[in-house]
C-alpha cells in the first residue's frame, strides 16, 4: 500500500492484487486508510472470482469447460461468462473478425496441436451458441465432425476478461461509497471514477501514461480519464504478439494502439 497526501491533506491510498497473471492496482482518493484498505480487498476478492471463471488454464472454469466440451454437447455457465461472451461476439461481428476470443483454436493450429489438412474455420465463434434456458445460462457446441470440431474451441478471454472484471469493480466501488479511484490491470487497462485530488493531476482528471520507447511527435505520453476506460497493446514489451485472427499472421501497421470507452 501507497499513500500520497496533497496540500489540503486529502490522502490517495493505493493497493496491490497478483490477478490474471498481472498485478491489478487500486488508488482510491478521499478515505481514511483502514476503509480504502477493507474497499480494496473487496474489490480484488470480485476480480479473483472472475478469474475463477474465466481461466482458461483452469480446468474447473467455465472457459475450461467450455473448452473441454465435445461437439453437440452444453454446459450451464454464469451470467458473467454469458454477459462476456455475449459481448465477444457482437464485436468480432462489428469488426468482421479483426476480434475473436476463440483465437486459441487458431494458435494450436500454427504450433501443429491439429491436424494440418484440417482447415479451421473462419468464424470461429459461430461453433458456438450461447441462449438462455429455464435452468440457466447455456453454452453449446454446434454439432458437427466430432473429432475436428472440438479441436477448433479453445476459448480464451484475454484482454476482454480483464476489462469485464474492471467493469464489475465499478458495482463494488458503488457500493462502498467511492466516489473517486482508478483501477487498472496491468497497465494495460485503466479504469477512472471521479476525480483524484490535486496533488495527483493538475487536469482534475486521473493521468494514465501511454507513451512507450519509441518517438512519435503525435502521440501524447499521458491521457486523462474521468468515469471512463483506457486499454491499449503494443508490441513494445511482448513483441510481435497480437495475431490478427482473420489471416492467422501477427497484425500489422502500428506499432500500438489505445482506445477509450465509458466501459473497459
Amino acid at each position: 500500500m501507497i499513500k500520497s497526501d496533497d496540500s489540503r491533506g486529502e490522502s490517495v491510498f493505493r493497493f496491490a492484487h497478483h490477478a490474471m497473471g498481472t498485478t491489478f492496482e487500486l488508488l482510491i482518493a478521499g478515505k481514511d486508510e483502514t476503509y480504502s484498505r477493507q474497499v480494496s480487498q473487496a474489490v480484488f476478492s470480485e476480480i479473483d472470482r472472475i478469474e475463477n471463471l474465466f481461466s482458461r488454464f483452469n480446468p474447473g472454469s467455465d472457459i475450461g469447460q467450455i473448452n473441454s466440451l465435445k461437439p453437440g454437447q452444453s454446459l450451464l455457465i454464469g451470467v458473467e461468462t454469458y454477459e462476456c461472451l455475449e459481448t465477444a461476439s457482437s464485436i468480432q461481428s462489428q469488426t468482421r473478425g479483426a476480434f475473436d476470443v476463440n483465437i486459441g483454436s487458431l494458435v494450436k493450429y500454427k504450433e501443429g496441436n491439429v491436424p494440418k489438412h484440417r482447415k479451421l474455420k473462419t468464424n470461429r465463434m459461430g461453433l458456438i451458441d450461447l441462449s438462455r434456458t429455464p435452468q440457466g445460462y447455456q453454452v453449446k457446441i454446434r454439432p458437427g465432425d466430432t473429432k475436428a470440431q472440438a479441436e477448433h474451441v479453445h476459448l480464451d478471454l484475454g484482454g476482454i476478461g480483464k476489462g469485464y472484471a474492471l467493469d464489475k469493480t465499478l458495482e463494488i466501488l458503488s457500493d462502498w461509497d467511492i466516489d473517486n479511484a482508478l483501477v487498472h490491470g496491468g497497465t494495460s487497462s485503466a479504469l477512472a471514477v471521479g476525480v483524484p485530488p490535486d496533488s495527483v493531476s493538475k487536469t482534475k482528471d486521473w493521468p494514465v501514461g501511454i507513451g512507450g520507447t519509441w518517438e512519435c511527435a503525435q502521440s501524447p505520453k499521458e491521457f486523462f480519464l474521468k468515469d471512463r476506460a483506457l486499454s491499449g497493446s503494443g508490441t513494445e514489451v511482448k513483441g510481435k504478439h497480437i495475431i490478427d485472427p482473420r489471416t492467422g499472421k501477427p497484425a500489422k501497421g502500428h506499432l500500438a494502439a489505445w482506445v477509450s470507452h465509458p466501459s473497459a
